[in-house]
């Protein structure tokens, strides 16, 4: 199928729009919010602007790699997959917009909600060989978590930050949607399931369940405010 894409150009506003649609039912997409960062010089702001998009864009890369093999794995291949997927990022995602970007002092600052399909960053893991050395060296589960009664952005940092110190065997923590007071979380989980994340997330006391379907390794939860 060709691509039509159409560009629009307004004063510091870029977007990109593909006519070719997104569907759950033939492709694994994921949804990602990322911010790009580039060091303006000699005061060229679209150059500091186009290298913060491509920053953004690798970062949505990333996002997708980490989902699929753990970070010792991403570490100790870093070349390798920068080489041969980083740096084609433009490949891997199909449809982005820009949310916001500003001048801060000497950075150019922009942040972009994305789609990429996991699919194809996993067929290209899996042509490197990267994808059979991850599930060799470490069996982990794969959980999502939506998590309710999120007022702002502190308050995700604060549950990112419980996952990461009191969820045991914790390999990585992906964020797949951040909206409306809700985040959707990916985990992968070594030598663990997601009730076992269940009871480890009950034990802070800043969390209820509201459902968990064991077969699906998913979960929802309130965030409890702490007075």
């Amino acid at each position: 199928m060709t691509k039509k894409f159409i560009i629009v150009f307004a004063p510091w506003i870029f977007l990109l729009l593909s006519s070719e649609g997104f569907s759950q039912n033939n492709v694994d997409i994921l949804v990602v919010d990322a911010e790009g960062r580039s060091v303006i010089i000699n005061h060229d702001m679209e150059s500091a602007r186009n290298n913060a998009i491509r920053n953004a864009l690798q970062k949505v890369v990333e996002h997708a790699v980490l989902t699929l093999i753990p970070h010792a794995t991403a570490a100790e291949k870093a070349q390798i997959i920068k080489d041969s997927i980083y740096a084609k990022s433009d490949d891997y995602v199909h449809d982005y917009r820009i949310i916001s970007e500003k001048q801060d002092q000497t950075i150019y600052k922009v942040e972009i909600k994305s789609k990429i399909s996991v699919s194809t960053v996993r067929d290209s893991l899996q042509a490197l060989g990267l994808l059979t050395v991850a599930m060799n060296k470490v069996a982990f589960t794969t959980a999502v978590i939506s998590v309710q009664g999120l007022y702002n952005y502190a308050d995700y940092s604060k549950v990112k930050e419980l996952m990461k110190t009191r969820v045991r065997g914790m390999r990585t923590f992906h964020p797949q949607r951040l909206e409306g007071g809700m985040a959707k979380l990916v985990l992968h989980i070594q030598d663990g399931n997601i009730q076992s994340v269940a009871d480890e997330l009950m034990q802070t006391g800043q969390f209820s369940i509201r459902n968990i379907s064991a077969d699906q390794n998913y979960m929802e939860v309130n965030y409890l405010q702490q007075k």
